[in-house]
């Protein structure tokens, strides 16, 4: 995976800290990363154009209004990392992908058999996978195949949990 595939990424949940974390290992790789947030930001931050306001998860057109701003700004990647946006996403991956933006979640047939780890602490390691294939590499592995977005591996490495905030 390499920086032109990537391009432009929204990660959402902008403002906490496990988003700054995770930018920090998309930024090699990715073309410019953004962060999104349904949360008041501060208009010091808006004005950077580095963080943008998106609606709140249940909000009734979330998923278009999200779908609008990856266009209006365009976005390549959205890294949704709220734990209530992985299944609308999830869902919408189609939608998405009909704009040419990629939403890195596991399949919605996927996400009630993987672990999820919430709010993960500072020390546990994180690795982002596209597709199985771990951000910065063109290696898969089968294990993971299905996996999309961000993940902890366990000690042996034969499991991966989904990391995410608690929002």
């Amino acid at each position: 995976m390499n920086r032109d595939l990537i391009g432009k990424v929204l990660i959402t949940q902008g403002t906490r800290p496990f988003a700054q974390r995770v930018a920090k290992l998309m930024s090699p790789i990715s073309g410019q990363v953004l962060f999104g947030s349904s949360d008041d930001v501060p208009n010091v931050l808006l004005r950077t154009g580095s963080y943008l306001k998106i609606p709140q998860v249940n909000a009734p057109a979330f998923i278009h209004e999200v779908l609008k701003v990856c266009l209006d700004r365009g976005i390549n990647t959205l890294l949704p990392l709220g734990i209530h946006e992985l299944y609308p996403m999830a869902e919408a991956q189609q939608l998405f992908s009909e704009y040419s933006v990629a939403v890195w979640v596991p399949e919605v047939t996927e996400l009630d058999s993987i672990p999820v780890i919430k709010n993960p602490p500072v020390q546990l390691p994180l690795i982002v996978f596209k597709d199985g294939v771990p951000l910065g590499t063109t290696q898969s592995d089968d294990r993971y195949r299905r996996l999309s977005g961000v993940f902890s591996l366990s000690d042996s490495g034969d499991e991966a949990a989904l990391c995410c905030i608690a929002d």
